[in-house]
């Protein structure tokens, strides 16, 4: 390999280091403050609602284990970023890593291999925040309140689901192209 070609790949692979994925972590830990974060990050807002698109097409068993499981997810991730277990790059690879997985399920047409990946790479969205945030003290609080605001908007997303299946019939590539430019955003 040409060494343009090295510092093209180091230089790619080092830019989600450089901007993280959206702004607005300078704030104290509370339930409020952790219930709005969600809803002011589109990282947050975008994977959520595409889960929930994405599973509305599966059976109920799914939704309720996806609802679980996200919120298993982000507790777990979150636990892990306190601890320092992972550091906050990874956290942040790791968060374009579940919104290209997302987009790339829903273009699928929900596979559930792609729906458990997505799942499990919810984690990155705790860990980035339990990282951040670690020492910040009430984490109990910042914690719930982050959880039940991605479970919320999960819902929001297993209605859009509804809605896309019923009126738009190419919503779920519209919704799997925003999750897609979204990651690439996050990759910038």
């Amino acid at each position: 390999m040409s060494m343009l070609k090295k510092m093209i790949a180091v230089g790619l692979s080092s830019l989600p280091m450089m901007a993280m994925a959206h702004p607005g972590h300078a704030h104290e830990s509370s339930f409020w403050m952790g219930f709005s974060h969600p809803f002011t990050g589109l990282d947050h807002l975008m994977m959520a609602i595409a889960f929930g698109v994405l599973l509305w097409t599966a059976t109920q068993r799914w939704k309720v284990a996806g609802f679980l499981g996200l919120a298993a997810a982000m507790i777990a991730g979150f636990v892990l970023g306190q601890l320092q277990v992972l550091p906050n790059v990874f956290a942040e690879y790791g968060i374009v890593l579940s919104l290209a997985v997302v987009a790339t399920a829903l273009l699928m047409k929900s596979n559930r291999m792609f729906a458990v990946a997505t799942m499990l790479l919810a984690s990155f969205h705790g860990v980035a925040h339990g990282n951040e945030l670690g020492q910040s003290g009430h984490m109990m609080q910042l914690m719930l309140g982050m959880v039940s605001a991605m479970s919320i908007i999960y819902l929001i997303g297993l209605g859009l689901g509804a809605f896309t299946e019923k009126y738009l019939p190419q919503g779920r590539k519209i919704i799997a192209a925003l999750a897609a430019i979204l990651a690439v955003i996050g990759l910038a």
